[in-house]
């Protein structure tokens, strides 16, 4: 190469004639179209390039991955220093041609030659070095702050959007949760000869539980109680659902006015069925718990079945404590086709009905849980009180067990007092 060619070079600068012509016997002319690439951050490093015309660019990755101008280099320029002379090996930085452009290039060996017998060419690649150095680590600071900058910006905005879908969700669970409440029973109700009692505490901002009791028709009323899997509102959106499934099941309307009261196993049976169809659709995840009475006000028998119940109702009479039954059907959702059978329980005057959920039994403080054993001796020493068995002292000697801690299971109670029955049509 053409010593004239390079001897502007400020990688000569202050050296002597014969010192640049060893270089240019040594280096070997490239071309470069607009655009081209020469070699990326990390590749092993060929020597170093003499820019001898057109106009070549240097980028590094930001913090944040994108690519970062951080130097231009043109005529009497050279690159490839870092990797070349002060022995990294790899190539710092990316090049690119931004125009056509010429250079040549010394092979890494040649330099290491020259820079044997000419310490003025290390101390230029090193004064060039510092320079870029420093040009490089301005501009990664820049970008570090529009990066910060960019992500507090984000941030804020993301923050506030979260903000937004969180007092939409605030919103809507408070409009379920009316729903809801409207949806639970009343907590005292009143019937020929019988008051029916609930109480409910979800352990979230929506429950899974049901219970409730409602008139059938003159001389019957319907009483239920049951447990949706899960909790909040998948739970909650089940449970409206069962309930007025369960309401809507229990009589069959006719012609003319006449309508059939179908027997609990039946009404179990085409809840099952439905569940299925609509809710469950196969999953053994998806299931509900279900326990289904009708009472007879002239007779007091209670006719009932059950779906899964593991926590039996329990039946107070004559200062005895005893459970309804012993085993429970399959629960809802668990067996398509199944049909469920109806039992029968004679009440008399003075007996009393109780329902619980799973969540009472197993109410839980400082990991040691209600029970069932302690849940029958509260039963028993409130009936045998000046008060008589009420439910709100029952449940309220549940969440004063929890003291202060918020249950981990819905709570739902369901007393029947039974005082008499229908007296004989004359």
């Amino acid at each position: 190469m053409d010593p004239r060619l390079i001897a502007d070079n400020k990688l000569f600068a202050g050296m002597g004639d014969r010192s640049v012509a060893r270089a240019a016997r040594a280096a070997a002319p490239r071309a470069f179209a607009a655009g081209e690439r020469l070699w990326s951050e990390g590749d092993a490093a060929e020597g170093i390039l003499l820019v001898l015309d057109g106009e070549l660019v240097v980028t590094q990755r930001s913090p944040s991955g994108a690519d970062l101008e951080i130097a231009r280099a043109g005529p009497g320029e050279f690159l490839g220093a870092t990797a070349a002379v002060l022995g990294g090996g790899e190539h710092s930085a990316t090049v690119h041609a931004v125009t056509a452009a010429r250079a040549g290039l010394i092979p890494c060996e040649r330099i290491t030659a020259l820079a044997a017998r000419e310490p003025r060419l290390v101390a230029n690649a090193a004064a060039y070095l510092v320079t870029t150095l420093q040009r490089a680590n301005a501009r990664l600071r820049e970008a570090a702050e529009r990066d910060r900058s960019e992500l507090e910006r984000r941030v804020s905005e993301r923050t506030a959007e979260l903000g937004r879908m969180h007092q939409r969700v605030q919103r809507e669970l408070e409009i379920a949760q009316r729903i809801q409440r409207n949806l639970l029973p009343e907590r005292r109700r009143e019937f020929p000869g019988v008051t029916a009692s609930a109480e409910y505490f979800p352990c979230d901002e929506l429950g899974g539980d049901i219970v409730g009791a409602f008139r059938v028709d003159e001389t019957r009323i319907a009483l239920y109680g049951g447990d949706v899997s899960g909790h909040g509102i998948y739970a909650a959106m089940v449970m409206s659902y069962v309930k007025k499934l369960v309401e809507s099941s229990v009589k069959r309307i006719l012609l003319k006015g006449q309508y059939v009261v179908k027997p609990p196993g039946a009404v179990l049976t085409s809840i099952n069925q439905a569940f299925i169809a609509e809710i469950s659709l196969g999953d053994p995840e998806i299931y509900l718990t279900l326990f289904m009475g009708i009472l007879d006000l002239r007779n007091l028998e209670l006719a009932y079945a059950s779906a899964g119940i593991h926590r039996v109702p329990l039946v107070l009479s004559n200062g005895r404590l005893e459970e309804l039954f012993s085993v429970s059907d399959f629960p809802i959702g668990h067996v398509e086709g199944h049909e469920y059978e109806t039992h029968r329980r004679q009440f008399a005057p003075g007996d009393a009905f109780l329902f619980v959920s799973d969540g009472v039994v197993e109410a839980d403080h400082d990991g040691e849980a209600w029970g069932l054993e302690r849940l029958k001796e509260e039963v028993l020493r409130l009936a045998g009180g000046p008060g008589g068995l009420e439910l709100p002292a029952l449940a309220g000697s549940v969440t004063a067990f929890l003291r202060g801690q918020p249950p981990r299971d819905d709570m739902c109670f369901l007393l029947l007092d039974i005082r008499s029955s229908l007296p004989p049509v004359q």
